[in-house]
């Protein structure tokens, strides 16, 4: 039978004590270049290969970030495309760093009461938070002990984020609209117990007020139903509607089929996201650019940074554009 090589074979080839071997593995500091790349050779001659879970273990760290993302009673979160689009960016991010991401429910947390016990455990060693309303009750805590987490399209006082700032995409997409002759405007909300639905509100008031738009809002909750049923909600029909999101824009669009209303001949649509399948819907949907992907990159070297380097937690604003697709024309061409 072959004997099985340990960690004291590698140390005997390359002349040095067994700690020094581990550490040398482990990329530690406290060991020169030179004899890493020693212990390597030896190591890879004598073909040890040193155990995953040891080497976490003796790190103490797990090299995995916990993504979590809210649970709804109703739905699965993958199936909106929102999430699978800033994991991507996560996975990106991490691959990169050499951490490793795992999906969880926000507040579902198995045997471990708190955040706090989560992160002690050593089952990850930090936090992403996909989205989290405006008054998360699991934040102060995690500040008060230190815990390394993001949050993304939230912020708040003493916590890492990353968050898209509507302003850009929304101004091009006023300006798009003027330009194209619509002065009545339809918004639909997205849910106002988030920070971006309260700020995207803010921002297309304030652009209403700033082009002299006349302007109806009903509020929904940037899902497709809440799209669907605000055409039954409205008092006039408006030549544009903007949405909070493309799912919303998309349920609008469906009743507007089913009540006879073409797109954009009869009413123009702007939604907000710009995920899939926007560029491939009946028609192709003009709206805001969210780069949630590159958040999800962003986030990922955020939270790693606090883990490794123990920076302190920042605040961190990307800009939204905005893309002209079919689903807009001229109010002169629409009648």
């Amino acid at each position: 039978m072959k004997k099985s090589i340990g960690r004291a074979d590698v140390a005997k080839a390359a002349g040095v004590s067994e700690s020094t071997v581990s550490r040398a593995l482990n990329d530690s500091p406290l060991i020169s270049n030179d004899i890493k790349r020693k212990v390597r050779q030896q190591a890879e001659l004598l073909g040890y290969y040193p155990s995953r879970t040891a080497t976490l273990f003796a790190s103490n760290k797990s090299l995995s970030i916990g993504f979590v993302v809210p649970y709804y009673q109703n739905i699965m979160p993958f199936t909106r495309s929102y999430f699978p689009s800033l994991l991507d960016g996560l996975l990106l991010g991490a691959m990169k760093r050499d951490y490793t991401i795992s999906i969880m429910f926000q507040d579902h947390l198995g045997k471990y009461r708190t955040y706090n016990e989560l992160i002690n455990s050593h089952s990850f060693d930090g936090l992403v938070f996909a989205i989290t309303q405006d008054n998360f009750a699991g934040l102060q805590p995690m500040i008060d002990h230190d815990i390394p987490f993001v949050l993304v399209n939230n912020y708040q006082e003493g916590a890492a984020s990353v968050y898209a700032k509507p302003e850009l995409g929304m101004e091009k997409a006023f300006a798009h609209a003027t330009s194209l002759g619509h002065n009545t405007i339809t918004y639909i909300t997205g849910d106002l117990t988030f920070k971006n639905g309260k700020d995207r509100l803010q921002v297309f008031e304030e652009l209403a007020a700033l082009h002299h738009i006349q302007y109806e809002i009903i509020e929904g909750n940037f899902s497709k139903t809440s799209g669907f049923e605000a055409l039954a909600k409205m008092k006039n029909l408006p030549s544009m509607v903007m949405t909070a999101s493309d799912r919303q824009a998309f349920g609008f669009m469906q009743a507007c089929m089913e009540r006879g209303l073409r797109v954009p001949q009869d009413i123009s649509i702007i939604g907000y996201d710009n995920f899939q399948p926007a560029g491939t819907s009946t028609p192709p949907l003009t709206t805001v650019h969210h780069p949630i992907t590159e958040m999800g990159t962003l986030a990922a070297d955020m939270v790693i940074d606090i883990i490794q380097r123990k920076v302190a937690p920042e605040q961190k604003w990307v800009d939204t554009d905005f893309v002209v697709r079919k689903s807009t024309t001229s109010v002169s061409f629409g009648g």
